[in-house]
């Protein structure tokens, strides 16, 4: 019967909706109201909530989840849903809460690279990009492209990134807005646990 249990699950995904201090968090009509629009499905599919903000997604067909699983990140306004695969034993009260979303100035870029698909393929390099900020996108000023990206704290910080095309490359320096504190301890947002020092004498 288990492994019954697991055939049932082979096409299922998780994902988590996180949100910023202040969002109104979204019910699970509403996200799967959201879902709706954005998840271009052959099939239904249906949703369950986990608790914690963690939920689990099943679709009827295989091609369904792999065209979903694809997106990874979603931006839900307010809030993105983090869509992750699907393991044995999941137990929520264990999962890592490694990624925040945070602003990023991709300072003296050339307007020429201002496109969309061109932020977000330079931006991919910090983070999953969300957003193009307003005054970017309208091109209101061209000191930087401001971008919200969807970011790993355990994985390398970059300070900046070497844009290439056909033979031609240039460095652009990566600028956080700010940057929450991340424990390399156990790997959670929210804290930094430092080592003490105990000398003997």
């Amino acid at each position: 019967m288990y492994e019954k249990g697991i055939e049932y699950c082979k096409r299922n995904l998780r994902g988590r909706m996180i949100f910023n201090k202040g969002d109104k968090p979204c019910s699970s009509t509403e996200i799967q109201q959201k879902l709706q629009k954005q998840w271009n499905t052959s099939a239904p599919r249906s949703l369950l909530s986990l608790g914690r903000g963690y939920f689990e997604f099943y679709f009827a067909f295989e091609a369904d989840m792999c065209s979903v699983w694809a997106m990874r990140t979603i931006n839900m306004e307010p809030g993105v849903l983090r869509l992750f695969e699907w393991t044995r034993d999941f137990n929520m009260h264990k999962q890592k809460n490694t990624h925040p979303q945070v602003w990023i100035h991709l300072m003296k870029l050339p307007q020429e690279y201002w496109m969309d698909r061109t932020l977000r393929e330079i931006a991919s390099v910090v983070g999953t990009m969300l957003v193009i900020d307003n005054a970017s996108s309208k091109r209101l000023y061209g000191h930087y492209a401001r971008t919200l990206v969807d970011m790993d704290c355990s994985e390398k910080l970059f300070y900046e990134i070497l844009v290439e095309r056909e033979g031609f490359s240039f460095p652009v320096e990566v600028v956080y807005e700010w940057m929450p504190e991340f424990c390399t301890h156990c790997h959670n947002l929210g804290h930094n646990v430092g080592f003490i020092w105990i000398l003997q004498i």
